[in-house]
């Protein structure tokens, strides 16, 4: 919630007239009300700067807040990454672990099979030379089978040789992978690591704002209870005038003015406008009506296009005209109805869109007569005037392509 009250009150002058012609009891009870007063604005200025200053500092922690949660996601999301790695790299180490117990069942088969054959060909070649001498069988026939033999013998070392390099392989393969996984390990411990400093940073951090947030608490509560004792003695210092004003025999009509001329706030008004229509031809164009369309309500002017608002850091973009609850508030000019709801300051807020970049905003209503779509005539009433206590009355603003213009310059006076 954010609070900016109107610290600055011409209470000064008002309490001067009061002064005059009141008897010395009454005088003395609207000095020391308006020495308070005093005292409780200096007071609501000094808490609304402490205020700002916590909102400010709260905000900044939100801000530091929601870079720790970025931070966390980011070595999150880097986790993840690590660990899918660390997946693959066993995935790839297990796939290389099967290939080598295929290969050592491989050479084993073909060990058993050379060792075999290599004690055959003992027993043959032994067997062939005997029948060579005994019985004079062909020495080449049996030259031919020995050669065989060895080849074959031969074939199967030269297989044993490549199984065996290809081992060797394997044995540097698992070695690297290995090398991964141990790199990815630490990567992934250091990565952790940061995750829970990440983590304990952002609980402090939340503490931090959350105590933030219990001092911007109690400072709008300091702002409000304030507030609401400035209200009280303005409404003492009212009911102070109103006696003062019995006591004094003045003729009615110059209370009538001074009541016209000087608000229940103390602010004075502005000239009075009107919202009677000048005579313009049916379905002329918005900007063929400079100084000739009517106001939306009539009335006197209580905030002026461009001038101050109460915070002293910005200026009204628009007009206040000051209205009774419940009057009638009319479109300026034809055209159709954009909006209809509440919006932040303004409160119930009706804009009509009249075509060539131009609209009008109509705000503080306490309740709107049209649905957005719906096509107005000017002069047509679109919504009531709320109630909002001594700040009662119509916000209008006039846009083109979306910039503020004095009203004035549009409406006639």
């Amino acid at each position: 919630m954010s609070i900016v009250p109107n610290i600055l009150l011409p209470v000064g002058l008002a309490v001067v007239l009061l002064l005059c012609g009141i008897t010395p009891a009454r005088a003395d009870e609207a000095a020391q009300a308006k020495s308070r007063l005093e005292r409780l604005t200096e007071e609501l200025g000094q808490a609304v700067g402490t205020l700002r200053k916590q909102l400010f500092e709260r905000d900044n922690l939100r801000e530091r807040l929601a870079e720790a949660d970025r931070q966390v996601a980011q070595v999150n999301a880097r986790l993840r990454q690590t660990q899918a790695e660390v997946n693959a790299v066993e995935q790839r180490l297990r796939e290389l672990r099967t290939q080598q117990e295929a290969a050592q069942a491989d050479i084993e088969r073909r060990r058993h099979t050379l060792a075999r054959s290599l004690a055959l060909a003992a027993r043959g070649g032994a067997g062939d030379r005997l029948k060579l001498l005994l019985k004079q069988q062909d020495p080449t026939v049996l030259a031919r089978h020995l050669r065989y033999q060895r080849y074959l013998a031969q074939a199967q070392v030269t297989r044993l040789e490549t199984l065996q390099a290809q081992l060797d392989r394997f044995a540097e393969r698992e070695l690297q992978i290995a090398a991964d996984a141990d790199t990815l390990a630490q990567r992934q411990q250091d990565l952790e690591r940061q995750q829970q400093q990440l983590a304990a940073r952002r609980e402090e951090r939340k503490a931090l704002l959350a105590r933030a947030e219990e001092q911007v608490n109690r400072g709008e509560q300091r702002v409000q209870a304030l507030e609401k004792d400035r209200r009280e003695l303005n409404a003492l210092l009212r009911d102070i005038a109103r006696r003062a004003a019995r006591e004094r025999e003045r003729e009615q009509e110059r209370q009538r003015a001074r009541r016209d001329k000087t608000p229940a706030d103390g602010a004075k008004l502005g000239p009075l406008v009107s919202a009677e229509p000048t005579p313009t031809l049916s379905g002329q164009r918005f900007s063929a009506l400079r100084r000739r369309l009517p106001w939306p309500i009539s009335g006197r002017l209580k905030a002026n296009y461009g001038s101050s608002r109460a915070s002293g850091r910005t200026r009204w973009d628009g007009v206040v005209i000051d209205a009774k609850p419940g009057a009638s508030v009319r479109s300026i000019h034809a055209g159709k109805v954009v909006y209809a709801d509440v919006l932040g300051g303004y409160g119930l807020l009706v804009i009509v869109d009249h075509g060539e970049g131009y609209m009008s905003l109509y705000g503080y209503n306490d309740a709107v007569l049209k649905r957005p779509g719906q096509r107005v005539r000017g002069g047509e009433v679109i919504a009531t005037v709320g109630d909002r206590g001594d700040a009662s009355g119509v916000y209008f603003e006039i846009r083109h392509r979306g910039k503020p213009v004095n009203p004035a310059a549009w409406c006639g006076s």
